[in-house]
């Protein structure tokens, strides 16, 4: 029983043939003697197609951060260079208002930008799947290294053995990414509903003049108004209680005064008792 060792390619330079890992293992299947005849199928569909993925996400992650990244830096260079032209003279002395005004423009779409990129980046994790997904690529082709050289875990294995174990192994690299990817995004999702988000983003409408309704939340960049309550009637307000009248005070009234005698001219130096009442003789 012949065992045919392959020496897997490496990513050549640019101008040359792109590296394949495709084209690898179906040399390899096509140099090897011993090999079962689903072994194949794993080889091409399962490990070959999974290299390929990983490497072409890893690219693309590498590529979307490090321009998020340029863009980053290009523009945080930028923002003090420009703020050093608000209130610059001109020719008469004075300062133009619109010139100010479209380079305080300018420096606060270049804030937002930069905001927006590292929101981007620190929700999408650009820079850890390209990590992640480039040490994933390397590890299953160092694997399929490691079998077709029949070296490392491989040593001394029957080729039976050696093809059974390169399927655990690769399985299990693969598991691990999975895994990993699931935790991330379960973080992102506690992230997203945690209390300094939300209070972040309270913060920065209440700074622009927009008051959440009490026991409203924020949650995935939503805002989700409180529940109604409905109004409750109000309580009549029972009537304070009315004092009784106090009686009226009866003062002491004194009896008219009798008007006085008329004391005629005839009737002057006579006894009051003897004088005619009615003033009849």
């Amino acid at each position: 029983m012949a065992n045919t060792t392959v020496t897997p390619t490496s990513p050549t330079p640019a101008g040359q043939q792109q590296y394949d890992p495709i084209k690898m293992l179906r040399d390899y299947l096509s140099a090897t003697t011993d090999a079962p005849p689903h072994f194949g199928n794993f080889l091409i569909n399962r490990l070959g197609d999974q290299i390929t993925w990983y490497d072409k996400k890893s690219g693309f992650f590498k590529r979307k951060w490090e321009s998020a990244r340029r863009w980053v830096i290009i523009l945080s260079a930028a923002i003090p260079f420009l703020v050093g032209l608000i209130g610059l003279t001109f020719g008469d002395g004075q300062s133009n208002p619109i010139f100010d005004l479209i380079i305080k423009i300018i420096v606060g779409a270049a804030g937002v930008t930069i905001a927006i990129l590292e929101g981007f980046n620190s929700l999408y994790k650009s820079q850890e799947h390209y990590i992640d997904y480039r040490m994933t690529a390397e590890k299953l082709r160092q694997e399929f290294s490691f079998f077709m050289g029949r070296s490392g875990p491989y040593t001394g294995l029957s080729a039976e053995g050696a093809y059974s174990l390169l399927v655990s192994q690769a399985e299990d690299i693969m598991a691990k990414e999975n895994n990993k990817w699931a935790e991330i995004s379960r973080q992102n999702d506690k992230a997203a509903a945690s209390d300094d988000i939300q209070n972040a983003v309270k913060a920065y409408l209440e700074k622009h003049g927009v008051t959440l309704v009490p026991g409203a939340t924020v949650s995935g960049g939503q805002t989700t108004p409180a529940p109604e309550i409905p109004a409750q009637p109000e309580a009549p307000v029972p009537a304070e209680p009315v004092a009784p009248a106090e009686p009226p005070v009866v003062s002491d009234v004194q009896p008219p005064a009798q008007p006085e005698a008329v004391v005629l001219p005839e009737e002057e130096g006579i006894d009051p008792a003897d004088r005619n009442p009615e003033g009849v003789n």
